[in-house]
């Protein structure tokens, strides 16, 4: 970490596309002027308050009297924040109280939230994983939203075929058009590679984070279904 409180690679990237170009001595070190530091804290703070990169470079120019119209658009996304947070609290409260885990409202999130989670854990130290992740850092809270939102509609359509499909034998053209149909729903989270797609798959019959999502398609054998037809088709 740096005196900002961020680290070398953020700032490098700061630089590299613009948003807080920095001097740079004979041996090659960065080096920031006091007007810097003080844009830093600027974006700093448009950051936390949801704004994206490429929304974050032109307001550096805004004076504050200017800025304050545009930051009174943001009221709505910090109560929101400020709900989440305390829907936060309130599970952990109920966590502490004795409720099981698994039991817990958090388990019930989106499944395209799931995955980023999983493509965290098993992509973090990767480039694919970075490249992702610096492909996050230019959408705002609500862009983000929306393509949650796309991906969970696209699983809902894969998951629907499968269903569909599910009294099929493995090998029919059906059956893998639904499975490509999945994988291109979760390519759009993170480069998953095709065992790590398959591990999310087996997942859906072991994991009790997706019991309560899979019940609602009223086949008790579909996750294994999908288990099984992913497996067959991206071995």
């Amino acid at each position: 970490m740096t005196i900002t409180g961020l680290t070398k690679r953020t700032l490098h990237y700061y630089d590299q596309i613009g948003l807080l170009p920095a001097g740079k001595l004979a041996n090659g070190y960065r080096t920031y002027s006091q007007q810097d530091l003080i844009d830093l804290q600027r974006i700093l703070f448009l950051k936390g308050l949801d704004f994206s990169i490429k929304e974050i470079q032109p307001l550096l120019k805004f004076s504050d009297e200017d800025l304050r119209p545009i930051l009174e658009k943001q009221q709505a996304s910090l109560t929101q924040k400020i709900q989440d947070l305390q829907k936060k609290k309130e599970e952990l409260e109920n966590f502490l109280a004795g409720a099981p885990l698994v039991d817990l409202a958090v388990f019930e999130k989106p499944l395209s939230s799931q995955y980023q989670s999983e493509a965290e854990l098993r992509y973090g130290e990767t480039r694919a994983y970075q490249i992702y992740q610096d492909r996050q850092m230019q959408l705002n809270a609500t862009e983000k939203a929306q393509q949650n939102a796309k991906i969970e509609q696209q699983l809902e359509q894969a998951f629907q075929e499968f269903k569909r499909v599910s009294y099929l034998p493995l090998s029919e053209a059906e059956v893998a058009a639904a499975v490509e149909q999945w994988k291109s729903a979760l390519l759009m989270v993170s480069d998953f590679s095709d065992e790590v797609l398959i591990y999310i798959a087996k997942s859906y019959t072991s994991d009790p984070r997706f019991e309560a999502y899979f019940a609602k398609y009223g086949n008790l054998g579909l996750t294994k279904f999908i288990a099984e037809a992913v497996t067959y088709h991206l071995t």
